[in-house]
């Protein structure tokens, strides 16, 4: 599987549109609900209109663009009821999928879910934002490959990527009021990623399902600060909006 990468030449041609407009998606470079204006992106890519529209309907798959019946298609809106939908259901998906996890590993998988548990340690000493993104989302994604179900596996999956857009709030050391709220956020993170891989390795299928639990709880946590952080400062916060509710 893989997760967002950069450095993808033009000789792709898909692929390369599917990178560059999913990478200004996820770092909201194109906002939550924008229009994709495909005559704009074919001369700014400098691609044919094919394999721009083959790009966007891939993302739409993973729920980052909605295509809209005789009107193009546009960047997956991310007001705070589409936030909290997407939190009920991560919270629950994570959970079941950690779970199984646990269960369902094998050795050759647990050893892969270090590697990426470490990965991410060395991004967050550097404070590598972007890599922490990519490694965050390849370490949960080697966790769902041990449920052995693909149709869960593949649910999830398209959560994990949607949830990059709200990954980027909890590890963007920008995003933070502060050094040591970022480090305590950051901190939780790495102490909860670490407890994951020795539940997983026990084969302690309660313990993971609480993590995934826990661990999804924190982007609700993350999501609640920064919108305190906005009301203080009487900005918007960059996701816009105003929530129902994140409970």
């Amino acid at each position: 599987m893989a997760g967002p990468k950069g450095g993808i030449s033009k000789g792709g041609s898909s692929e390369f549109a599917y990178q560059v407009i999913r990478g200004e998606i996820v770092s909201l470079a194109l906002a939550p609900g924008s229009d994709l204006d495909e005559a704009a992106l074919v001369a700014r890519l400098g691609l044919s209109r094919t394999p721009l529209r083959e790009a966007v309907v891939r993302l739409a798959g993973e729920g980052l663009v909605q295509i809209l019946p005789n009107r193009g298609a546009r960047v997956a809106p991310m007001g705070w009821n589409d936030i909290r939908e997407h939190l009920e259901a991560f919270d629950l998906s994570q959970r079941l999928v950690t779970r199984w996890a646990a269960l369902r590993r094998t050795e050759g998988q647990i050893a892969q879910i270090e590697s990426e548990c470490r990965g991410f340690e060395t991004a967050a000493q550097k404070r590598d934002s972007e890599a922490m993104l990519e490694i965050n989302w390849r370490f949960h994604a080697a966790i769902a490959a041990c449920c052995r179900n693909t149709v869960i596996e593949r649910f999830y999956l398209q959560l994990l990527t949607t949830n990059l857009r709200i990954s980027r709030l909890a590890m963007t050391y920008d995003c933070f009021p502060t050094e040591e709220s970022y480090g305590l956020h950051v901190g939780n993170i790495l102490r909860e990623h670490r407890e994951m891989v020795e539940a997983i390795r026990a084969r302690d299928g309660d313990r993971a399902d609480a993590l995934g639990s826990s661990h999804a709880g924190l982007a609700r946590k993350r999501v609640s600060e920064c919108l305190t952080q906005s009301m203080l400062s009487d900005m918007e916060l960059p996701l816009g909006g105003v929530p129902d509710s994140l409970g």
